[in-house]
């Protein structure tokens, strides 16, 4: 995880503000399980929480940085609340993205994926 940062870094450099490569060094710094790069990552969390107050921020993006902290309850929380906004990219999120997979053999995971029709 750690040779990945550096390329996180520059993704988000040329994002112009895109959050998913923000929510990928975050997880990135979280999952590191690293005291510097944790807490650049709880400064990205809370400018995200801190926006979401005035302005949409991905609950999947949220989710993705708790799930890189292994804050399954947080993460679940913010999966659920994409799932009631509907967001369009949640079935991505929860089959592909690779920062879900600490919460893969949840329960809660199961339940959510039977909940948007997702074949097994």
């Amino acid at each position: 995880m750690l040779q990945a940062i550096p390329e996180y870094q520059k993704a988000v450099e040329l994002s112009q503000g895109d959050s998913d490569p923000s929510a990928a060094l975050a997880h990135a710094y979280a999952a590191s399980g690293r005291k510097p790069e944790a807490q650049k990552t709880q400064k990205i969390l809370h400018q995200w929480l801190h926006q979401s107050e005035t302005a949409y921020v991905s609950a999947n993006m949220i989710a993705a940085v708790y799930a890189g902290f292994r804050r399954k309850d947080k993460a679940f929380e913010y999966l659920e609340r994409a799932y009631q906004e509907r967001a369009s990219d949640l079935s991505y999120f929860l089959r592909a993205d690779l920062r879900m997979d600490s919460l893969r053999s949840d329960p809660r995971f199961r339940n959510l994926l039977s909940r948007i029709n997702f074949p097994k």
